[in-house]
């Protein structure tokens, strides 16, 4: 029996030494702060919507705090605006939330207590972007840009490991640590855009514009969190952002051009004239705007997009990422500008249609899915309110307008088609007479 004892107390030491060996390594210590004390400032604004019930009138201000990051633009780029009181080329990035329909932005420093006011240079609604830029130079003293580095892929283990900022004073801030979940396409629902998100989870004191570090480094920026989980936008995305911010007009980022669906089953297949079980997506709809939209058409089959050949599901064995949606290509494989050939199979013929990435216009529809930054367009004839019908009239019913908005308005928003008015007031579907709704048609209200 001592022997045994022995033998376990001679084996446990180095056991137990491995694990705790094993375990220093895996927990990194977190990275340091004080430098973010010249990299990111904290924000707050003032908003102020209209009332689309009565849409001559506005809703009470409401606040949203959050942060700001330090960045400068890239050389080749200059933003064609007023001075913003630095020789540094200096602009604040934060989210088009945070600061849509703001009457007021302020901007506070970790180490000068008086807020300064902020403008609004450049929104993306679509995207979630926005910059800002501040008249004084006495708030640029000291501050320095974000350096950004590639966001590192999830099937390295320790890659996993980020962090980010938890603000609870202007005087106390701290780190939070969590993990990458995953590279994801997100949905934004306000713009029907598709773009790269990073997904993590265990961030959930962080907020929007909040900085997001892995290594040390500058990895993307978040874009909203709460119980414990979060989305991000990777620093590929940011840094396109930057870019395009000095163009005129302005050009968002790299989209898709149509939208797409499986094909379910067999009998499908035998009816577009595709071969049985070749992979690929089938195209429902051709967008406006976005890559391929000039040379698609509805009922193609699309089976490779550059050099990439997409599975039924509309993904592709991405080099960073692995099997993942194709819309992940746009991250750093596919720019805005580039050429790209798309192969497809139109009336049961393979064609190869040649085209260049191209980006998300807002300006596509006669009336955007949600209207920020301006007023609503309305007209009152005959005691009845005609406005356009968006997700800002809808969501008069709610956070649940889905279910409880009536279902012939529902529909409308999805038929993406614009009603005209001629001037002896008939509403047609034509394209003459003057546009005053989009992507369905208008509401109607009695005054009665």
């Amino acid at each position: 029996m001592k022997q045994n004892n022995f033998l376990y107390t001679l084996l446990k030491w180095p056991i137990t030494a491995t694990v705790f060996l094993f375990t220093s390594v895996l927990q990194a210590d977190p990275p340091e702060i004080k430098p973010w004390f010249q990299q990111a400032v904290l924000l707050k604004s003032y908003q102020q919507s209209f009332d689309w019930r009565t849409p001559w009138e506005k809703r009470e201000i409401r606040t949203q705090s959050g942060m700001a990051l330090v960045v400068r633009l890239p050389v080749s780029v200059r933003i064609s605006v007023s001075e913003n009181g630095n020789n540094n080329n200096l602009y604040l990035l934060t989210t088009a939330e945070i600061v849509s329909d703001a009457t007021l932005i302020e901007v506070t420093r970790k180490d000068i207590r008086s807020p300064f006011q902020a403008k609004l240079v450049l929104m993306d609604y679509a995207a979630n972007l926005a910059l800002l830029q501040i008249n004084n130079s006495k708030f640029w003293r000291n501050l320095r840009p974000v350096k950004w580095t590639p966001v590192k892929s999830s099937t390295d283990h320790e890659a996993k490991d980020i962090y980010s900022l938890k603000i609870k004073s202007q005087d106390e801030w701290t780190m939070e640590s969590g993990t990458i979940d995953r590279m994801a396409v997100g949905h934004r629902e306000v713009s029907n855009a598709w773009f790269p998100l990073l997904r993590l989870n265990g961030i959930s004191q962080s907020g929007q514009g909040y900085p997001l570090l892995q290594d040390n480094e500058t990895a993307g920026m978040i874009l909203d969190a709460g119980t414990g989980e979060a989305k991000a936008m990777p620093a590929a995305m940011l840094l396109e952002f930057l870019k395009h911010a000095g163009s005129n007009p302005y050009r968002s980022l790299a989209h898709r051009g149509f939208i797409w669906s499986r094909l379910p089953q067999s009998s499908t297949y035998n009816h577009f004239q595709i071969p049985p079980g070749k992979p690929g997506i089938w195209i429902s709809r051709v967008l406006p705007y976005g890559t391929g939209s000039d040379v698609l058409m509805q009922g193609d089959y699309l089976t490779k997009l550059g050099k990439w050949t997409l599975s039924h599901d509309g993904k592709v064995e991405h080099p960073d990422w692995g099997i993942s949606l194709f819309d992940l290509l746009f991250l750093a494989h596919l720019k805005v500008g580039d050429s790209v050939k798309l192969e497809v199979i139109r009336e049961g013929k393979p064609v190869v249609l040649q085209t260049k990435v191209s980006a998300y216009e807002e300006n596509s529809r006669p009336v955007p899915l949600k209207i920020v930054g301006r007023a609503p367009r309305y007209v009152i004839e005959g005691g009845f309110l005609f406005q356009e019908l968006t997700l800002n009239y809808l969501r008069i019913w709610g956070t649940n307008w889905q279910t409880r908005a009536p279902m012939r308005l529902r529909l409308f928003l999805e038929q993406n088609k614009a009603v005209s008015i001629y001037e002896n007031n008939k509403p047609d579907i034509s394209s003459t007479g003057t546009k005053i709704s989009s992507p369905d048609c208008f509401s109607v209200t009695s005054y009665s």
